[in-house]
């Protein structure tokens, strides 16, 4: 025989296909939401302005030459691809250098690779990295990110046109105003 006391416990946790069809709602609704916050924080907690400060500390650039990287400087465009280790923006940048060769028909030689350490000792201060200095005959004439928007698309390429020579800059850029993915740097 049933108790009284059993029958009530019994009965508060019965749930109708009604409540349980609720509960399944409530709880994937708050799965989602929790979710995207978190896929939203994660996936732009490295995008941003690339120089978000706008310091310009960087200015010491204005006049910055190949030959302070210590790479000998050839005719036409050449570029440098800076990273600094970890950064999880690096692989939205190789990406884009993919696309030097293959794309723009930018020769491997006129490509080099150096790390954040060693652009920083040649004497030229960056913000963040990933980050692009393309010169003309030796002359600096951008520095920044590769593209504009969170995931750096190929598609939102800054550079593209300065290294087909669709656009001529009339000087030098140091193009701290786009917002990318980015690593900042630390200022010591």
């Amino acid at each position: 025989m049933l108790s009284l006391k059993s029958l009530s416990s019994n009965t508060m946790f019965y749930m109708t296909p009604r409540r349980k069809v609720w509960l399944a709602v409530v709880v994937f609704l708050s799965w989602l939401i929790l979710s995207s916050v978190a896929l939203f924080y994660f996936g732009n907690q490295h995008y941003g302005q690339f120089d978000p400060k706008l310091q310009n500390n960087w200015l010491n650039s204005r006049s910055f030459q190949l030959h302070q990287l210590g790479l000998a400087v050839m005719p036409g465009i050449q570029v440098v691809h800076v990273q600094q280790a970890n950064c999880i923006c690096n692989s939205r940048a190789k990406l884009h250098i993919t696309q030097f060769e293959e794309k723009y028909l930018l020769a491997a030689q006129a490509q080099t690779q150096l790390t954040y350490d060693q652009v920083l000792q040649a004497g030229l201060t960056l913000p963040a990295t990933p980050a692009v200095l393309v010169f003309q005959h030796g002359e600096l004439i951008y520095a920044g990110p590769y593209a504009t928007g969170p995931l750096c698309s190929v598609s939102a390429s800054i550079i593209a046109p300065i290294i087909t020579k669709a656009v001529t800059l009339p000087g030098l850029w140091l193009n701290g105003e786009a917002k990318a993915c980015r690593c900042l740097v630390s200022s010591n």
